[in-house]
């Protein structure tokens, strides 16, 4: 399933969508916009803080899970996809993937490139 959204001037500050075990919220804060991997409940597992708002200031948000336990979340030129069956996540930015033996423990936990 796809989903698409933009975030507005006033509107909501975080969408949220879950298909099966994964959830994806996607959070634009006040100096940057960060993207959270989760169970189906909404329990973070990961989190990915992508740049400050004014960069995707308009630009369409478009969420998507697949068969293979990955969700892939793309706007403008950023592309993050999170590979809930290996506990990783990557971006097209560096295409390095990165993973935590704290997966769904601590967010702030530094990743190690794996």
């Amino acid at each position: 399933m796809q989903y698409k959204f933009k975030f507005g001037l006033f509107g909501k500050k975080v969408q949220m969508f879950s298909e099966r075990q994964m959830g994806v919220v996607v959070e634009k804060e006040s100096d940057v916009v960060c993207v959270y991997g989760t169970d189906e409940d909404y329990h973070i597992l990961c989190a990915v803080p992508l740049c400050h708002p004014k960069f995707l200031k308009g630009a369409e948000y478009t969420v998507e899970f697949d068969e293979n336990d990955c969700a892939k979340v793309c706007v403008g030129d950023l592309k993050i996809v999170i590979d809930y069956a290996k506990k990783k996540c990557a971006n097209n930015k560096s295409l390095k993937c990165y993973g935590s033996d704290a997966w769904g423990q601590d967010v702030q936990t530094e990743w190690l490139e794996g």
